[in-house]
């Protein structure tokens, strides 16, 4: 039933074209760039996740659900960091103890989703009580029937709400930081990038401007094939099928690693290099199409691939149009962690340098 909402192409399309420009995001992202003023003045290192983490959630709750959680950011990142965290225990404990016996992991849980929970709650209710329809994602949500004509339940609605703000935020975020990452140590390729934006002379982009910026989205692309934020994918097979030689039951989970496909030397010439040029058109046209699915593929692709390639290319335009920077520590201390998601551990700490006007 939610399906046909957050599939709708639409509302995706629009979204997409709305995430800087407008109220959406070009507020949100100003504001960073301001905060990022005040450290390059300072010649002050900082993390770039939770900035990103601050700027992603932000555009995601505006865009998608019209509200404002800019006094949520810093709590709902530590609860998204305990869920995580107890997910990945959990994952990989033999006996893993029941939700309702009090650990301390589980009432330290507990809590975080209680917290969640209730913000979400309170968004719902108040769109319950708004005096006229907003048309986002959140009322398409609301107004969905399935089969009988039922809405769906006030949990269910709760549950679509969550997985779609912490989806579409977390991965961008992620992708964001990879990006820095690799591009902190290589100044002829952020150079490049900063050319390419040039002519936009420093405004915010709009949605038909980034189709120009196809450098930079092959950095992007090639960030992820190294380090995708979803670095496994599960899927159920729907009957019995043989792979590699093994026979595979119906209803058997699969799990699928992007992070070795995408590093695998059968496709991938010097996999561990980090060449943007590798996504040019003539040296992609013969690379088989499920070499590379930082998003997924066939009918469960991630239906916001286009909103987070939108919000990746328009984000790295900005800071390129005001900054310069570089990693503040050895890139070698900075490992990914293959956690529901794949984080920089400890995090991308750069410092900053001001492009002169």
């Amino acid at each position: 039933m939610a399906a046909a909402a957050q599939d709708d192409p639409a509302f995706v399309s629009g979204a997409a074209g709305s995430v800087i420009r407008g109220n959406h995001g070009e507020e949100r992202a100003l504001a960073m760039l301001g905060r990022w003023e005040d450290y390059a003045a300072r010649s002050q290192p900082f993390d770039v996740v939770p900035e990103f983490m601050r700027l992603t959630l932000n555009i995601a709750a505006q865009v998608l659900f019209t509200t404002n959680l800019e006094n949520e950011t810093e709590s709902i990142r530590r609860t998204l960091d305990i869920g995580r965290d107890y997910s990945v225990q959990r994952a990989w404990s033999i006996f893993p103890p029941p939700l309702a016996l009090p650990t301390r992991r589980n009432r330290e849980y507990r809590g975080a989703l209680a917290h969640i929970h209730g913000i979400i709650d309170r968004i719902i209710a108040e769109r319950r009580r708004a005096p006229t329809r907003i048309a986002d994602l959140l009322t398409m949500l609301m107004e969905a029937r399935d089969e009988n004509g039922a809405p769906m339940s006030d949990k269910q609605l709760r549950d679509e709400v969550i997985t779609l703000l912490t989806a579409g935020h977390e991965t961008t975020t992620l992708a964001l930081a990879w990006t820095c990452f690799l591009i902190g140590t290589r100044p002829e390729v952020m150079e490049r990038m900063a050319a390419e934006a040039a002519f936009m002379n420093g405004r915010t982009p709009a949605y038909e401007d980034l189709m120009k910026l196809r450098y930079s989205r092959m950095v992007v692309e090639e960030t992820m094939r190294l380090y995708p934020p979803v670095w496994t994918l599960a899927r159920t097979a729907v009957n019995n099928d043989k792979i590699g030689g093994f026979s595979i039951p119906a209803g058997s989970e699969i799990l699928i690693f992007p992070y070795i496909t995408q590093r695998h030397p059968k496709w991938w010439k010097d996999a561990n290099v980090f060449q943007p040029e590798r996504f040019a058109p003539e040296n992609s046209a013969a690379r088989p199409r499920y070499a590379y699915l930082p998003f997924g593929a066939g009918p469960r692709t991630c239906v916001g691939q286009n909103f987070a390639m939108t919000e990746i290319l328009a984000v790295l335009a900005l800071i390129l149009q005001r900054f310069r920077f570089r990693l503040a520590v050895d890139p070698a201390t900075i490992q990914p962690e293959p956690s529901v998601t794949l984080q920089p551990r400890p995090g991308v700490v750069v410092r900053l340098e001001k492009v002169r006007d």
